[in-house]
């Protein structure tokens, strides 16, 4: 079984991928099929066959990446889980449609041949403007992450301290805006109902577990009575964020006609 966690960055995704991996039964999901416009990005990064997850690995190909994922992201008990941003999606299709088996496949079909017995979980975020700030700003200081007990590094490394962009801010909203009807509509032509979870009952100390437990039964694994670790990652929000919000609402309401 496969499943994919559909969301837009700054949504809560790690703290909940992280979650799933931690009970031992849920796969391993994480951006696996990380993608974007080759012509926007630096010379240094590089995806799939060629990134990370494929460092150290004996991978010569995209096919031979694609079982490395498979292996990567699954747990002992045949369940195989990856994470997919809405702003890489096309990125990614576009991937698998160079290769062979799928060529000349649409998306409904790409997914379903790529992801067999595919089950999503929707990730959203009530409040927009904190997540495109939160996004902003980790775009900037490449801090993405705060794992609890080992950190990670900047990537890409930061070039100065980040600076609040209202134009960023908003595109940046909008593109989360244009996510969610995107992904409904996606799931309809899958013919999936998605589980959804909502950063903000996720990141509450009373909802974490009851999330979890909740993506677990989805998955069909409700007969799992293990005990759900505590969250792997820490909240990376600070006063810094408080003031872009406060900036990106005052800019935006002088901006309105």
């Amino acid at each position: 079984m496969s499943y994919l966690v559909c969301a837009s960055p700054r949504s809560g995704t790690e703290l909940l991928c992280r979650g799933l991996a931690a009970t031992g039964v849920a796969g391993r999901p994480q951006e696996y099929f990380l993608a974007e416009d080759p012509a926007k990005l630096p010379d240094y990064w590089r995806f799939w066959e060629e990134g990370p997850y494929a460092a150290g690995h004996d991978v010569s190909d995209r096919e031979s990446y694609l079982s490395l994922a498979y292996r990567l992201g699954s747990t002992p008990n045949g369940v195989f889980g990856a994470k997919i941003h809405w702003n890489c999606l096309r990125w990614a299709l576009a991937k698998f449609s160079e290769m062979p088996r799928f060529a000349g496949l649409d998306r409904r079909a790409i997914l379903r041949a790529a992801f067999p017995g595919l089950r999503v979980v929707d990730v959203t975020r009530r409040d927009r403007v904190r997540q495109a700030v939160s996004w902003a700003r980790m775009a900037q200081d490449g801090m993405w992450v705060d794992p609890v007990g080992r950190p990670e590094p900047a990537w890409p490394p930061p070039t100065g301290p980040p600076r609040y962009d209202y134009e960023l801010i908003a595109a940046l909203e909008a593109l989360i805006a244009e996510s969610e009807p995107g992904w409904r509509q996606l799931y309809n032509e899958l013919g999936l109902t998605p589980y959804q979870v909502v950063y903000e009952e996720l990141s509450s100390p009373d909802g974490y577990e009851r999330t979890i437990r909740g993506v677990l039964a989805h998955l069909g694994l409700a007969d799992y009575l293990g005990p759900i670790p505590a969250p792997q990652t820490r909240r990376q929000s600070n006063d810094l964020n408080e003031a872009w919000v406060a900036a990106y609402l005052a800019d935006k309401a002088s901006r309105q006609p």
